[in-house]
Order: structure tokens, then C-alpha cells, then sequence
């Protein structure tokens, strides 16, 4: 018997989560079942733990999209599962990765599936990855399966370089504000102290301030870093937490100006899931299972539990994402065309390329906004520190006449 970690509805609609012992994921969903929920995920805890190793997942993300690509190609160029595997095992240079490939092909020559295989190390080949293989293999279709799969992890790479490179000027521009503010207050301000040291309230009010600001962070900087390092761990840690990383998402969803952004960021990844795997053979609800796991907002994550429900009981997807609220509205109107057509995953992809290129853009402008507008933060702050202090060294001047 293994643990299972599942997802389910109650018969009222509330979605629940839990632990159960059963003998394999078809066990843990009837058991589920007789007990009276609507199963939506069962894993494995091992799996569970494995996948959500941070550091080797980011590390092995690059290597598994790039070996996904090559295998696709040796597939189509007529190599069989089992070869392709072992020139891949040969070619490699990611060591993990290699160790791993080579196991792989181990239990492919022992006569397991490739996607049983794979479902070993839930690190490298995560649920998603295994599922859409494994539709290739019943399909028939790997080949294309694989080519599918490998676009899907190059375009949701290519967005998130994107969105990181965006924000890297920012975040340096921040960094070198703190740093040159820290050694204003911290050199140059206190050379002009002595000059002061018997001004006392005769000095302006707005060079008091700087000079206390200056002989604090003088003073007490080491232990000022060390409470924002301390206050950024215990944030770091509170996010960690599913009901609070949860609720910031959920505001973040209804946000007056990064709200928008934020939807269609859901609708860029869930419309580049759902084209995807629709097209490598999965069916809707399947689909749908797959793509809650591709959406980094946790509380659209939780809110597409309830998509999956209810298209399993046989209401239609647009019906269901539209109680949701979690996309963009366009997207639902789109959708809800591609239902009625029965050209569901076309629509879903072109909604994809749109979404993706739509946010890449919107963040691009937002940060075009934010860079002038730090470097004016800044600019006013140095000149508001200068002038008091030139003009507290005029006011000595005038008493010292």
C-alpha cells in the first residue's frame, strides 16, 4: 500500500484535500469515490515530495526541454524509443540528467513504458510531462506527442526569460539607489556633523532629520541589514504557505493596476496548456487536469478544481471558467466560440500566442513607467538630502555674522 495525496470535490461543490493509503492511483480515486467526492488528482506522496524539489527541478528544466526536443527529432527521423534514448544517454552533458536518462532506458529495456519510465523521477519528468507521453503511447502518435510537448516547455521558457529580463534593470536601478543613499548618509553627510555639533535647534528641520537618519545607519546599520534579512526570510516563509500565498494571489487577481496583468498572465499559461495537450491527445477533462499544474497563481490553481468538476459533469468549459473569474474576460468570449465550433484547441492556441505577446508587452510599458519614475524617487531624495545640508551650512554662516 502507498499514500496518496488527493484533490476531490464534495457532492456541495467545496474542494478538499488529503492523505489516503490505496494500492495505486486507480485504487485511491475508487476509494475516493465510494466515499462519496469527485476525485480530481491522486499522486503518489514520494512523487510529491520529489517534485517539489525546487532546486533540482529549476536545474533540470533547460536539460529536460532541450533533451525533449533532440528526442522528438530522432523519433521523426525513424529511430526507435529505446535508440533514441540511448544516443540521448551518450550525448548529454547535464551529469543529473545523464543518471537519470539511464535509468530510463534500463527500465524501457526491461520492458516497462516509456512513461511508467519516466514517472520515476518526478524531478525531471514532472506529472504533466509523463501524462502527455503517455497519451502519445496509447495514441500512437509519440512522435508528434514529443514535438508537442517540447514546444510547450521552449514557449513557457521563452515567457518566463522574458518576464525576468524585464524586471533585471529595475531591481539593479533599486539596488544601486539603496547603495548610494546608504553611502550619502553613511560618508558625506557625517563629515558635515562636527560643523552642526553646536547649531542645535537652530538648524532647519529637514537637516535634523538627516542628520539622525545618518547617525542611526552609522550606528546601527549592521543590525538594520540583519532586521531586513530576518524580515525577508519570515516573508520568504509566509509564502511558502499555501493559505497565504493563496490569498496575496487572489488579491493580486483583483489588483487595481497589476490585476489585468495577472489574468492574463492565467490565461497565457492555461491556454498554452490546454492547446497543447488537447493536441497530444488528451481529452478536455484530462486536459484540464493538467493544466491547473502549469498555473503559477495558486488561487487560480485552486479555482480551476472546480473547471475540472464541472466539465466532468458535463457543463461546458467556457460556463465553468466564466464562475471561476480568473481569466481574462476576451479569452472566456473566445472560448466559448471554440466550444460551439468544435474548434476548442485552435482557439486555444491562438488565445495562447495572443496572451503571451500581451503580457510580455503590458510588463514591458509598466516597466518603461517604473525605471523614470525610480530614477526621479531618487533624484528628489539626493537633492532633498543636499539642500539641507547646504542650506543648514548657510544658517551656520548667518549666525556665526
Amino acid at each position: 500500500m502507498a499514500l496518496f495525496s488527493y484533490r476531490a470535490l464534495t457532492t456541495d461543490g467545496e474542494a478538499v484535500t488529503g492523505e489516503i493509503e490505496a494500492a495505486d492511483a486507480r485504487s485511491a480515486v475508487a476509494r475516493l469515490q465510494e466515499g462519496g467526492l469527485i476525485p480530481i488528482a491522486a499522486e503518489p506522496m514520494a512523487a510529491r515530495a520529489a517534485g517539489s524539489g525546487g532546486l533540482f527541478s529549476r536545474s533540470l528544466k533547460k536539460p529536460v526541454t532541450e533533451f525533449t526536443r533532440e528526442f522528438a527529432t530522432l523519433l521523426g527521423a525513424g529511430q526507435t524509443v529505446e535508440g533514441a534514448l540511448a544516443m540521448l544517454v551518450d550525448a548529454t552533458d547535464h551529469r543529473r540528467l545523464q543518471r537519470t536518462l539511464a535509468e530510463v532506458l534500463d527500465a524501457v529495456r526491461g520492458g516497462k513504458a516509456l512513461s511508467e519510465a519516466m514517472a520515476a523521477d518526478p524531478a525531471a519528468f514532472p506529472r504533466v510531462y509523463t501524462s502527455m507521453i503517455r497519451a502519445g503511447e496509447a495514441s500512437g502518435r509519440l512522435e508528434q506527442v514529443a514535438a508537442e510537448l517540447a514546444v510547450l516547455r521552449e514557449r513557457a521558457d521563452a515567457l518566463q526569460r522574458r518576464l525576468t529580463s524585464a524586471m533585471i534593470y529595475p531591481a539593479v536601478l533599486l539596488l544601486a539607489s539603496l547603495g548610494s543613499l546608504a553611502i550619502l548618509l553613511t560618508v558625506v553627510v557625517p563629515k558635515f556633523a562636527p560643523l552642526f555639533a553646536n547649531a542645535g535647534e537652530a538648524l532647519p528641520g529637514s537637516t535634523r532629520i538627516v542628520l539622525a537618519a545618518a547617525d542611526l545607519l552609522t550606528e546601527q546599520g549592521p543590525v538594520i541589514l540583519l532586521g531586513l534579512l530576518a524580515l525577508l526570510l519570515i516573508l520568504r516563509q509566509l509564502l511558502a504557505r499555501p493559505a497565504v500565498r493563496g490569498a496575496l494571489d487572489r488579491w493580486l487577481l483583483n489588483a487595481p493596476l497589476l490585476g489585468k496583468l495577472a489574468r492574463e498572465r492565467v490565461t497565457a499559461q492555461a491556454m498554452r496548456g490546454l492547446a497543447t495537450l488537447m493536441a497530444g491527445g488528451l481529452d478536455l477533462p484530462q486536459a484540464l487536469g493538467m493544466v491547473r499544474d502549469m498555473i503559477a497563481n495558486q488561487a487560480a490553481r485552486a479555482a480551476f478544481d472546480e473547471v475540472v468538476a464541472g466539465v466532468r459533469q458535463g457543463r461546458t468549459l467556457a460556463a465553468c471558467l466564466a464562475e471561476a473569474d480568473v481569466l481574462a474576460p476576451l479569452a472566456l468570449k473566445m472560448l466559448r466560440v471554440g466550444e460551439e465550433s468544435g474548434r476548442l484547441a485552435a482557439v486555444a492556441a491562438h488565445l495562447a500566442d495572443s496572451f503571451e505577446e500581451r503580457v510580455a508587452t503590458r510588463l514591458t510599458r509598466l516597466v518603461a513607467v517604473i525605471e523614470p519614475a525610480m530614477v526621479i524617487f531618487l533624484g528628489v531624495l539626493v537633492g532633498g538630502i543636499v539642500t539641507s545640508i547646504l542650506t543648514a551650512v548657510v544658517s551656520v554662516n548667518d549666525l556665526a555674522f
